[in-house]
């Protein structure tokens, strides 16, 4: 007797093998509830402040003074809180000025790297960003302890996005990643 064709073998496999448990034979249960990883994440519960300006002596830039207004209760997958701060210095041969700050942001997200890019030498831009990851947590003043130079092409970017600042107050993240 010859064997089945392979069109009526293959179905009933596949039939088979979809009502079977692979690891031990077990048919499955009906009432079996699947979970996508993102149903498995726990809630998100932070809380960070989120907030922009330009004056130095807004509630911004220090939000520690009871300011609840500049609470926000982050969504999704932005679990850590951030502070973002553009400032300069200007230097002739004999002294530094004091860091001046030119625009802060608050507010939660995704993705952070701590840290400072300076460029200049007599006007010094500062971008420096702190990151963490408990309740209300970036209440500092955004500045970070490392330093990292670059070259012209990124003291460009950073003019171009510290004049969108200035002109739209919503700065432009030119800088991807790097900030």
């Amino acid at each position: 007797m010859p064997p089945a064709p392979l069109p009526l073998v293959l179905p009933l496999l596949l039939a088979l093998i979809y009502h079977q448990d692979c690891a031990g034979g077990q048919l499955l249960q009906t009432n079996s509830v699947h979970r996508t990883p993102a149903a498995e994440r726990p809630v998100n519960d932070l809380w960070c402040y989120r907030c922009q300006t330009m004056d130095s002596n807004d509630r911004c830039a220090n939000p520690r003074s009871n300011h609840t207004i500049l609470t926000y209760k982050c969504k999704d997958d932005k679990r850590l809180c951030m502070v973002k701060r553009f400032s300069y210095t200007t230097s002739n041969e004999n002294s530094t000025s004091t860091e001046k700050m030119w625009s802060l942001e608050r507010n939660c997200t995704k993705h952070c790297e701590p840290g400072c890019i300076v460029i200049g030498e007599r006007t010094k831009i500062y971008a420096c960003t702190s990151c963490c990851n408990s309740a209300l947590c970036n209440n500092g003043t955004g500045r970070a302890t490392t330093h990292r130079r670059v070259g012209p092409l990124a003291l460009l970017q950073l003019l171009l996005c510290l004049t969108a600042t200035a002109a739209h107050t919503q700065p432009i993240n030119v800088f991807g990643d790097f900030l």
